[in-house]
């Protein structure tokens, strides 16, 4: 066997950083498994037709390989566990190992058997046998390093295996072994004879376990069996391959449907049908909310209310004209375009890319906090335009009584008590400085407003071209965040083709 260390390491990187695709993450874990010299070696036996017979009689032979001596000779505790498991129902799968004496378990759908089976002991062998057709067996067995399809049909040499991921052979039980490679049994597929192996063991005679085994030729099967080394071996270039299958689904995946300058497939059809929505509802938001929320603001706030509304401009008539109004489904549809993009699956595939086993990395940090703009436009429209307009209004206010209007009226009373002038006249002055202030808190209101109006258009205007360069923006960061995901699995391949070739071992 390879290195264990580097190959462990390769192994549990498998798992940490590829999702769950089908049987992949159980294979991983039985390679992984597998790497301590006593864990089990596991073979499923599964029918290839209907005819599920010819499954019970492999098993039957399988487990009498290396028994010393034929039926006649045994005492009658040593055949006791093989007719025990012989007696089993063909109605439940069956797991059948090695044990230092008979047990039996029996659920619902499962015999687990423990036997003194001299062949499964020395080996560490443990073989489930399916009472399931292959079309009907995908992801029911538990991961195993060999799935041995059994038939007892020539013509079934012509079908193909199923399409399965877990390495696989094909058995083929004949009433006798032909005496030569006619239809080329022997390449496409392990020929035993069942029945011969159990006529040789009713013979009063010697031979010895290797002798009929080889006879029947269930020497052939038991070398595929116990060649632990090829076993693991091809369990792991099977994980290879599927990672492999990935990693290339993948890249193909994001270089044609993802790439932001690429439109013409679906996701990418999709994102940029998403971001053109949203910047038209976005700019017809603004011209039919917003700007109406500016004009109600304006009403809301005219020179002649200050001296009574200055106290609410802020927090009363600024938050419901104009926050309430600044972009709000604008703002909620960024975050589901964002997460549209958050989310886009890696690889085209049935399977459910949903849930990841690798780590969120720090690009997708970054795609995290990216659709910030809108409510930086509105913290600064809450902060800053509008505090800064209520601070102007209470100096302008301040100012106009301070500067112009006390300071004439002031004028009025002492030349009319210092120096005579006639009430009438003095009136007028005063009235006068009234007007004229009142004139000037108007001029001066009205251009605050017209430009706390235009910046507040402004602010909206630029969170929208920034919330689509934020779409982009974040779409690129997935793009590059997916190449870098890909790039570190294919080093996990990499370095699992080098601590499983040949050489190393």
């Amino acid at each position: 066997m390879p290195p264990v260390a580097a190959l462990r390491t390769a192994l549990s990187a498998v798992q940490k950083r590829f999702p769950a695709l089908g049987s992949l993450p159980g294979r991983a874990a039985l390679a992984l498994a597998s790497t301590d010299p006593l864990y089990p070696t596991k073979v499923a036996i599964i029918p290839l037709d209907t005819d599920r017979t010819a499954t019970k009689r492999v098993l039957d032979s399988v487990l009498l390989l290396e028994m010393p001596l034929p039926y006649s000779k045994l005492a009658p505790n040593e055949l006791e566990w093989h007719a025990v498991v012989k007696a089993r129902t063909l109605g439940k799968d069956s797991r059948v190992q090695g044990a230092g004496q008979l047990s039996e378990t029996v659920t619902n759908v499962i015999q687990m058997f423990g036997v003194p089976s001299p062949f499964l002991l020395r080996h560490n062998i443990t073989v489930l046998e399916s009472v399931r057709t292959p079309e009907s067996h995908q992801d029911i067995y538990e991961p195993c390093h060999l799935h041995l399809f059994v038939s007892d049909s020539i013509s079934s040499l012509t079908d193909p295996l199923p399409d399965t991921i877990t390495p696989a052979h094909r058995v083929l039980d004949l009433p006798s072994i032909p005496t030569d490679c006619e239809n080329n049994i022997s390449s496409s597929a392990v020929v035993i004879s069942t029945k011969a192996a159990e006529s040789l063991l009713l013979l009063n005679n010697n031979d010895d376990a290797w002798a009929w085994a080889q006879k029947s030729n269930l020497t052939a099967l038991a070398k595929i069996l116990t060649d632990r080394d090829t076993l693991f071996r091809n369990l792991v270039r099977s994980i290879i391959k599927s990672c492999e299958d990935y990693v290339r689904a993948s890249k193909s995946y994001i270089d044609a449907s993802l790439k932001p300058h690429n439109a013409g497939t679906e996701d990418a059809r999709d994102i940029v049908a998403a971001r053109k929505n949203w910047a038209r509802t976005a700019h017809t938001e603004l011209r039919d909310v917003l700007e109406p929320g500016l004009a109600s603001f304006a009403n809301q706030s005219t020179w002649w209310k200050l001296y009574w509304v200055i106290d609410d401009l802020q927090p009363e008539i600024g938050e419901r004209t104009v926050l309430h109004n600044f972009l709000p489904t604008a703002e909620r549809a960024l975050v589901f375009v964002l997460g549209r993009l958050s989310t886009a699956p890696t690889v085209r595939s049935t399977v459910s890319l949903a849930t990841p086993n690798f780590n969120t990395s720090a690009m997708q940090d970054r795609i995290d906090k990216i659709g910030t703009s809108i409510a930086q436009a509105k913290h600064k429209v809450k902060q800053v335009l509008l505090t800064s307009l209520h601070a102007d209004g209470q100096r302008l206010i301040v100012s106009t009584f301070v500067l112009t209007q006390l300071p004439v009226a002031l004028i009025a009373a002492a030349g009319w008590y210092w120096f005579g002038y006639s009430v009438y006249s003095m009136s007028g002055l005063a009235l006068l400085a009234f007007v004229l202030g009142f004139k000037r808190l108007q001029s001066k209101w009205d251009a605050l407003v017209s430009a706390f109006q235009r910046d507040v258009h402004d602010a909206a205007r630029s969170a929208i071209d920034a919330a689509e360069a934020e779409i982009y923006n974040a779409w690129e960061l997935k793009v590059a965040d997916m190449e870098s995901m890909i790039a570190g699995q294919q080093e996990v391949i990499d370095a699992l083709k080098r601590n499983i070739d040949d050489k190393n071992g």
